[in-house]
């Protein structure tokens, strides 16, 4: 009954080495895929979801920087503009008045 015993324990040793084989084979063939994945996705020029999120929020912060810039030169545009129209009207009103002295 002793050699029985070691005959199972023998058997049991066998099959839990097998067994471990298999997780590290099963763990590289894991890292290929990820890798093949990897490769695949560069040559396709297919981003990340992280980098695509990271590019989508730094667009939406440059779009609202454009807003608020835009805002500004609205502003500035419409002080610039009644600026602009007193001094054209100061310049018509010299030029007549050299043209009237010649």
């Amino acid at each position: 009954m002793r050699a029985r015993g070691e005959l199972f324990s023998d058997i049991a040793q066998v099959v839990n080495g097998a067994a471990s084989a298999l997780g590290g084979v099963r763990e590289e063939l894991r890292g290929m895929r990820q890798g093949y994945q990897e490769r695949s996705q560069n040559a396709g020029s297919v981003v990340t979801r992280e980098d695509f999120d990271a590019a989508i929020s730094r667009i939406e912060a440059l779009a609202a920087r454009i807003t608020v810039l835009e805002a500004q030169l609205a502003k500035a545009g419409k002080t610039d503009t009644k600026k602009t129209a007193t001094k054209k009207a100061a310049a018509k009103k010299a030029a007549k008045s050299a043209k009237t002295s010649r």
